[in-house]
């Protein structure tokens, strides 16, 4: 059948992955997610396929990542006395100035360190930005994220001039146990696989804080593929989640199946006389189905969920944030409010 129904789906891909070679899959997916190509996804591919991302400057796939820096303050070498974090965090966030906005930072006074996140995409332009400005910062900074990511960061030319500072990583579950016993530290990025419709999509991208790669209209072509939309909530009834298909004689279900036919065949029709899909694109409706990877740390998500678990949201929004909800009540991350619906 040339066009079908499909429902909501909600798939946790879990916290952003500490480790380079993880981390690069991760981000193949998404981007790949984008223009329907995961079957090109091969065990050593994802590293050609970043590396093309960030030649070609298409940086917002590289966002589905997260970089956490431990940064244990100096000990001075003429007196042993050891640099309080505080001043450590002031004088970063002096350096960073505007790039502050582009880091989350935490201080772990155990440890008198200072913990430092950001997704790739950030760490790129916030190193490009302090390398311009001869910046002492860009040194120690460079080095670090080379030293854990070294396929994505080169290494700074000149040797670090904060020598007794250690630099670690922080791991998810580390991030994860700090969120835990205290949610404002808010390291650890969550990723979402959202299947859904588009006029949904375009809700969710309202939440700015988070990050987006979404199945594309422009470069997918949908003539051989077929049609796929969201189960409209009025077609609930007639829907067989064993078969997925839609009870055959009811006259709703026939009237839905007609529109979408039309629709589709006009779409066809506008690809077979040489339209680009981006072009053709103009009949879809709202209803076909995308899929979008979401990135976001728990504080973004809380946000998320306190907004669209509502009785005044859309009822297929709101089947997500019920989802979302329940993935962190797993964790032991609750936002309060109503009550998870399985």
């Amino acid at each position: 059948m040339a066009v079908q129904f499909v429902k909501i789906e909600v798939s946790p891909h879990g916290m952003a992955p500490s480790s380079e070679t993880d981390a690069l899959k991760m981000i193949e997916v998404c981007g790949r997610t984008a223009y329907k190509s995961e079957d090109k996804i091969t065990p050593d591919s994802a590293k050609a396929f970043v590396l093309m991302l960030k030649k070609h400057g298409h940086l917002s796939v590289l966002e589905h990542s997260n970089a956490v820096l431990r940064v244990t303050a100096d000990v001075h070498s003429q007196t042993g006395a050891v640099e309080p974090v505080q001043t450590l965090q002031q004088n970063l966030v002096s350096c960073l100035k505007e790039r502050n906005a582009y880091h989350r930072t935490h201080v772990l006074p155990a440890a008198n360190a200072l913990a430092i996140a950001g997704n790739f995409r950030g760490w790129m332009e916030t190193l490009r930005y302090l390398q311009d400005r001869s910046n002492d910062a860009y040194h120690w900074l460079a080095g670090a994220m080379h030293r854990f990511f070294p396929n994505l960061f080169k290494a700074s030319e000149s040797t670090p001039c904060r020598p007794g500072c250690d630099i670690d990583l922080l791991d998810s579950q580390q991030q994860l146990a700090l969120l835990k016993n205290d949610n404002s530290s808010d390291l650890p990025v969550f990723i979402f696989k959202i299947v859904c419709d588009r006029g949904i999509t375009h809700e969710i991208v309202r939440h700015r804080v988070f990050s987006f790669t979404q199945e594309s209209t422009r470069y997918v072509n949908y003539k051989n593929k077929g049609m796929t939309l969201i189960l409209p909530e009025e077609l609930e009834p007639y829907y067989d989640p064993e078969t997925a298909a839609l009870h055959q004689g009811e006259s709703l279900v026939t009237m839905w199946e007609a529109r979408a036919d039309q629709l589709f065949q006009w779409y066809q029709a506008d690809v077979n006389r040489g339209r680009r899909p981006e072009i053709a694109r103009d009949i879809l409706p709202n209803l076909l189905k995308s899929e979008i990877f979401v990135s976001g740390r728990w504080s973004g998500w809380k946000h998320f969920i306190e907004l669209r678990d509502s009785r005044q949201a859309h009822p297929r929004i709101r089947i997500i944030a019920q989802a979302v909800r329940k993935y962190f009540a797993s964790l032991g991350l609750s936002c309060g409010g109503d009550e998870v619906h399985t």
